[in-house]
């Protein structure tokens, strides 16, 4: 396993000597706004990042957890703008390591990895993918124990207990909560870490995360990383879907709010090494916090990062950027070009284009762009097979659809193309949720497409009779294939 040369070269000591000095994603069913054209920056962003793609590796670029950073980053492109011309890299990685669990010496490289097959598992609805998340948190969990009150390692060495493991272990446990039914074992990890991640000192009084703990388990005063912000806030906001519990919000409001200005010169996202070099793994770092921050506005359903969000990624494109990919230095100059620098850019781009996403968990109508028309469960029915149909819009129990990431569910069933068919014609119903790709929507340009099958969910002939069964049918633009989704 290659070092983290940045990072291990600033976290110089561990517990048992004197400490003197120091990574989907949410996937929602949200309109995105048309600016993924072949030409924009976000797309020629995401094609400058996969030159970097090893078919021989499954990677992109040569770090280990960065190239597990930069498929989240891939992914969450996908997942935002529809693009899924990439995901090759997904099954790439996925076949070419899953003999390895994805685990190696260090936690939170694992823990990146988990969190990148949560998205996998988002966008496909593989089974697989969710297991190897579920294995990866499994295998972190192992390294939690007693010292310091709490808390995984970052390492087998056991020496050091710092920030990102754990705040990646909070991430990784709560978003298999969201998504493992009847989960109560990630719930309680979820909780347990919180619980000890914020009483364990890491976060100063000026609501910044450090890097890690003391051999006497005190804050030990270290860099406060962009990352170490951003993965909290990430996690917080799994945490908060989970239980329902607001206040993490506004833990994480308030981390957001002091990172975006205490880390930032002259409103451009800056990290303490770009003046001398950040090497290869700070050179990920400003991305996982953009990626967290929007996913945190995501979720608390404001628009008041778009403004800083949007100042980045112009500030990339001006001063950041060249025919091959983007450096370190978001306000420039161009310098320190990597796979990890044009991921981090990537992120920024991202995050920009996704706007005021709807959360997971938005609950209300289906409306149809045939006026006066929703979406209707047959009957208010929870017996699997039920027909999805148009219907009056009438604010019934049969038209309360709940968005939770790439699935609508209405009386404990998800939408569902009949026998995962791919034809146009196939109908659509309601079944048992199951995590299929057949049960997965994605929301662009007004329309809900099924991934699985490139199909639109479709009104046949435009029709206006109550009780019209929907299908799939090509995605043409028509107003019976444009639908309006809870919160959007």
């Amino acid at each position: 396993m290659r070092h983290h040369t940045t990072k291990r070269r600033r976290i110089a000591k561990i517990i048992g000597a004197a400490v003197t000095g120091a990574a989907l994603g949410v996937s929602a069913l949200v309109a995105l706004p048309a600016t993924s054209s072949a030409a924009s920056p976000v797309a020629t962003g995401a094609a400058a990042l996969m030159k970097s793609y090893d078919s021989g590796t499954g990677q992109i670029g040569t770090g280990w957890w960065n190239s597990a950073v930069a498929l989240s980053t891939i992914e969450t492109y996908q997942q935002t703008t529809g693009d899924s011309q990439y995901a090759y890299a997904v099954s790439g990685a996925f076949d070419k390591h899953k003999a390895s669990n994805f685990e190696n010496d260090y936690m939170d490289d694992t823990g990146w990895w988990g969190l990148a097959w949560v998205q996998a598992y988002d966008i496909t609805g593989n089974p697989a993918y969710l297991q190897m998340a579920r294995t990866d948190a499994n295998y972190v969990h192992g390294y939690w124990d007693d010292t310091c009150g709490g808390g995984v390692w970052w390492s087998k060495a056991k020496g050091y207990k710092n920030a990102i493991p754990n705040e990646l272990f909070l991430q990784l446990t709560a978003a298999l909560h969201n998504r493992v039914a009847g989960d109560t074992t990630y719930l309680n990890w979820a909780r347990q870490e919180w619980s000890w991640f914020k009483g364990s000192g890491m976060i100063n009084s000026s609501h910044l995360v450090n890097d890690g703990l003391t051999s006497s388990c005190k804050n030990n005063g270290q860099q406060t990383w962009s990352y170490n912000q951003g993965v909290v806030l990430a996690g917080l906001s799994e945490l908060s879907q989970a239980t329902g519990d607001t206040g993490l919000i506004t833990t994480a409001r308030q981390i957001a709010d002091a990172a975006t200005s205490k880390l930032s010169r002259n409103g451009v996202l800056t990290e303490s090494c770009e003046s001398s070099g950040c090497g290869a793994d700070a050179a990920s770092f400003k991305g996982i916090f953009v990626r967290g921050l929007r996913q945190l506005a995501t979720a608390a359903r404001t628009t008041a990062y778009d403004t800083w969000l949007n100042a980045q990624a112009a500030s990339v494109t001006a001063h950041d950027t060249n025919s091959g990919g983007f450096g370190v230095s978001w306000a420039g100059p161009m310098r320190e070009e990597s796979s990890s620098s044009t991921a981090s850019a990537e992120d920024a781009l991202v995050a920009a284009v996704r706007g005021s996403a709807t959360p997971p968990g938005s609950t209300g109508a289906v409306a149809s762009g045939i006026s006066g028309k929703c979406l209707d469960d047959y009957k208010a029915s929870s017996t699997p097979g039920a027909k999805a149909q148009i219907w009056d819009c009438n604010g019934g129990p049969s038209q309360q659809w709940t968005a939770d990431g790439q699935t609508l569910r209405a009386n404990g069933l998800c939408l569902d193309v009949t026998g995962a068919g791919t034809a146009n014609g196939t109908l659509v119903e309601l079944w048992t949720c199951n995590g299929g790709a057949n049960q997965q929507w994605r929301a662009a340009g007004g329309a809900l497409t099924n991934p699985a099958s490139g199909r639109c969910l479709d009104d046949p002939h435009s029709g206006t009779t109550n009780g019209t069964q929907l299908q799939i049918w090509d995605c043409n633009g028509g107003a019976n294939q444009k639908w309006t989704v809870p919160g959007s």
